[in-house]
């Protein structure tokens, strides 16, 4: 396996595994995943809730998929991604051409609004996820240095962390309405 490959599955590893920790990882979490599921879904009632375990489950099973050193184990995770990400991208992307108002619980946390740049960040995902699922397929065996396997592995860590925060980056940058009058 390629370096790169250790990377991408660094940095999906990361976004999953926040993604998980974030719809279960404390009170209420999960039903408010379900919920903003709600309007999203072509099913209803407790078909919803099942629909959000289910994309729990398989968010967990891509890091578990990710983490073990089996190289057909990594491809799984790796085109798995990659398909759970293109679904996430099309759904996205429907409820924001419709105008649906769906709070992001994505990771959990946020309640801001899905919208057009997170079906661009589900996108690029998918297409990195991709891109690792050829390069595993593909690519020659190496990769067999320690200390740079670690590295690509962190450093794509580190990105996929900063992946799942974007939002609340960027609005460290937006102007501040100011309520003082002259």
């Amino acid at each position: 396996m390629n370096y790169f490959a250790y990377g991408v599955r660094g940095l999906l590893t990361a976004v999953f595994v926040i993604a998980v920790v974030g719809k279960v990882g404390r009170a209420g979490a999960f039903s408010a995943f379900a919920d903003s599921l709600r309007p999203l879904a072509a099913v209803s009632g407790s078909a919803v809730r099942a629909m959000a375990l289910a994309v729990v489950a398989v968010e967990g099973a891509v890091c578990l998929a990710l983490i073990l050193p089996y190289t057909p184990a990594t491809l799984a995770g790796l085109v798995a991604a990659t398909a759970l990400l293109a679904v996430f991208t099309v759904v996205i992307a429907r409820s924001a051409s419709r105008g649906t108002t769906v709070n992001c619980r994505c990771f959990g946390r946020s309640a801001a609004p899905l919208g057009w740049a997170h079906v661009v960040r589900n996108g690029l995902l998918a297409s990195v996820a991709g891109v690792g699922a050829a390069a595993v397929a593909t690519g020659p065996a190496g990769g067999s240095d320690s200390g740079t396997v670690a590295v690509a592995w962190c450093t794509g860590a580190v990105v996929g962390g900063l992946v799942t925060v974007v939002e609340d980056l960027v609005s460290l940058f937006r102007p501040v309405a100011s309520s003082l009058t002259e």
